[in-house]
């Protein structure tokens, strides 16, 4: 079950179609010069062209707009194998974005993330609780202090 939720940036709908899709339309025309990071950061536009969407209703939102979004899609799902395979997008991520938002799986993966991911946040999780923070600093280092001289 999924517990996403998107926090639009703009209170107005529209507002945030605009922004996100400028994002988006970056992110995608410009796919090949992102790093890992900074993809999996942009592609959460994405979301918020979608929240949009919802919002205005589909039906409400310039058909050249609507045609744009799909164009931007299709180049995303065509470069699927770039981001899965080369990129590594999927590999290490968590996600609880819901199934619909199919731009969160085009490795074929579901909400929570690849077995890895899992795995990693398992072990990061279980550290946390079992080392309190005062075993990582054993002793604090002297506070010295140096003549100009020196």
């Amino acid at each position: 079950m999924s517990t996403y939720v998107y926090e639009p940036y703009w209170p107005d709908p529209a507002k945030e179609l605009e922004t996100c899709l400028n994002f988006y339309r970056d992110l995608v025309n410009q796919m090949y010069f992102w790093d890992l990071m900074e993809f999996v950061a942009y592609l959460g536009y994405r979301d918020g062209v979608e929240w949009a969407l919802e919002q205005l209703g589909r039906e409400n939102v310039d058909q050249a707009v609507l045609a744009e979004i799909e164009e931007l899609d299709a180049k995303l799902r065509a470069n699927a194998d770039y981001l899965v395979n080369e990129l590594e997008l999927y590999k290490h991520i968590w996600r609880d974005e819901p199934e619909e938002y199919w731009w969160w799986y085009l490795d074929g993966g579901k909400p929570d993330g690849p077995l890895e991911a899992r795995e990693v946040v398992g072990e990061m999780w279980k550290v946390a609780k079992a080392v309190p923070v005062t075993t990582i600093a054993e002793e604090h280092a002297p506070y010295e202090v140096q003549s100009q001289d020196e």
